[in-house]
């Protein structure tokens, strides 16, 4: 028998190391280049992010978004689940993902005539996941937590300066860093933990424009920050009861008060139509610290998977999610020693369920065949959420379907039962934000996520005489 030569050996487990070597740069290089390019786009475009700190988002991947948000109780050995940190110990690889989203809105208030669409374009997702050893797994993820982007104007007469239009404008928000850990210490039960980063800031401005330029206008703006941590928690049972895999998953958000500061300025000017002339500053405060308040949440989940025989892949998963934010904790800035304005947030009530199959081991004709779209995972998803947006003191309801589609673009056996993918993501969702009443404002959109999972192994030791 002829052995491989030591040094030949040897070179090998070099280029190994040099390419590994280069994964972890090019995550912090991304990672990066991604925190450079959320501080300076627009991940809103709805008017209801003009309440409270705005749109808020979970944070995850095409995988998840294609299942409708849906992840406390899923358990994946080649996707990073910020939803529940438990599931990091699940991870077999180490994983890097990014993601970028275009979204779409039309805008309606029947009553009023009004009818718009307006898009936006953005990176909102960066994660990277390891494993430690078999029982220890964690991960790390840049993303959008809440973003304002909206432009309401109102035109109305006064019987003291005529023809007038009060506009209302809001851009920026917050971007969270995750930084979350897990262990298993038995096979049937996982715990982990998120420490939850908060930054960035938002600006709100409120103009009344005069149309008689005998009369001076008036701008507002007012800027708040805000950088903090906060923490999250979950857990997952699971086990197997003869072809089938159970899963059932609880998280628990802490919420808490954030470090936040406040910078206003207000002043007249002269509208001329096309331009701005100020002039005079009527207040300006430079920075002012105080704090905001964020909810706390929890959820739980069930999980039902068809194992396949020989390969630790399902042939399917079902997931199903409820998960409540108590938005009546939120609140606004509030200066150090200071009362913060009141708001009209109650609990916010969100149902999911999600569907996953692979059709090579869903349908026994495909069981032989290696084709892309055979191998590739499908997903369907649906949501309900309840509570956190309000017109006129009704509660919005929001309805989403979604749909999705991992296709490996690496996919190959190391040994025998086990499997090795790298995937290219897309997902796409339907919704509508509406309180049910034909006078008030109603929201339609879609979006579209693409991105990227890669997989590798990493921490590793290598055996040979």
């Amino acid at each position: 028998m002829n052995y491989m030569p030591l040094n030949a050996f040897t070179n090998i487990l070099r280029i190994k190391d040099l390419v590994k070597s280069a994964f972890l740069p090019l995550g912090i290089f991304c990672a990066l280049v991604f925190s450079q390019l959320a501080a300076a786009q627009t991940n809103s475009v709805s008017p209801l992010s003009i309440q409270g700190i705005g749109e808020t988002t979970f944070g995850i991947s095409p995988a998840y978004l294609g299942m409708g948000g849906t992840g406390i109780a899923y358990s994946d050995r080649f996707t990073i689940n910020i939803l529940n940190p438990a599931g990091y110990a699940n991870l077999e690889y180490t994983t890097l993902e990014m993601s970028g989203a275009h979204r779409s809105f039309r805008h309606q208030i029947p009553s009023e005539g009004i009818d718009q669409t307006n898009f936006n374009t953005y990176f909102d997702y960066f994660g990277f996941g390891f494993k430690f050893a078999d029982w220890i797994g964690g991960a790390f993820s840049l993303a959008p937590y809440a973003a304002k982007g909206y432009n309401v104007s109102v035109t109305d007469t006064s019987d003291d300066f005529g023809l007038y239009e009060y506009r209302s404008l809001g851009s920026g928000g917050y971007d969270q860093f995750t930084l979350g850990i897990a262990i298993q210490p038995v096979p049937w039960f996982s715990v982990g933990g998120n420490a939850k980063y908060i930054f960035g800031e938002e600006v709100s401005s409120n103009k009344t424009i005069i149309a008689d330029n005998s009369y001076l206008s008036v701008s507002k703006t007012t800027k708040h920050g805000m950088s903090d941590f906060i923490f999250d928690a979950g857990m997952q049972l699971q086990g197997d009861i003869k072809k089938y895999h159970v899963v059932a998953g609880a998280v628990y958000g802490l919420g808490g008060e954030m470090n936040a500061r406040e910078i206003t300025t207000q002043y007249t000017f002269i509208n001329s139509g096309i331009v701005e002339t100020p002039v005079d500053t009527l207040y300006y405060n430079l920075a002012s610290d105080g704090s905001m308040i964020l909810p706390s949440f929890y959820g739980v989940g069930f999980g039902l998977s068809k194992k396949v025989e020989g390969i630790p892949v399902n042939a399917w998963d079902i997931i199903m999610d409820y998960r409540v934010t108590n938005w009546q904790e939120f609140r606004g800035f509030a200066p150090t020693g200071g009362v913060a304005p009141q708001t009209q947030f109650s609990l916010s009530e969100r149902a999911s369920a999600g569907l996953v199959f692979v059709p090579k081991y869903l349908f026994s004709a495909l069981n032989r065949t290696s084709n892309v779209f055979a191998i590739s995972r499908y997903r369907f998803g649906a949501l309900r959420e309840i509570g956190q947006y309000h017109w006129d003191e009704q509660s919005y309801t929001t309805r989403e379907l979604n749909f999705g589609v991992s296709m490996p673009i690496i996919y190959r056996s190391l040994a025998p039962g086990e499997q090795k993918a790298s995937f290219l993501n897309l997902s796409m969702g339907l919704g509508q934000r509406w309180d049910g009443v034909d006078s008030h404002f109603k929201e339609d959109y879609w979006n579209v996520n693409l991105g990227i999972t890669l997989n590798d192994k990493w921490f590793q030791k290598f055996r040979y005489r």
